[in-house]
């Protein structure tokens, strides 16, 4: 946003949304473009071969307990609430153009 207010001359001073800054330079958020990014590794591992070893880690579970306190995020637990978000399942990552044409956040 830093430079983006910089690249338009505006500053925290004239008190101008974000949301109205990003509509102006077409910069979608970068949420979106994390989610897109994630899918399509996600999407890329999925199509590997059964003995790709990135594939078989998507499916390991790891014996023992984790750590006391706040959990880590996993990899697959943020796959699965973006795919929530954009209404996908694991079978759509087959039929590879319907799973790009889903997961593109709308940027050209």
């Amino acid at each position: 946003m830093k430079m983006l207010r910089f690249a338009l001359g505006v500053t925290r001073m004239d008190k101008i949304r974000n949301y109205y800054i990003r509509g102006t330079t077409h910069v979608p958020w970068f949420g979106d473009k994390a989610r897109e990014a994630r899918l399509r590794c996600f999407g890329h591992i999925r199509r590997s071969d059964e003995g790709y070893v990135g594939r078989r880690m998507l499916d390991m579970d790891l014996p023992g307990r984790r750590k006391r306190g706040r959990p880590k995020r996993r990899f697959m637990e943020a796959v699965k609430g973006d795919m929530q978000v954009v209404g996908v399942t694991e079978e759509d990552t087959e039929d590879r153009a319907y799973w790009r044409r889903v997961i593109r956040c709308g940027d050209p």
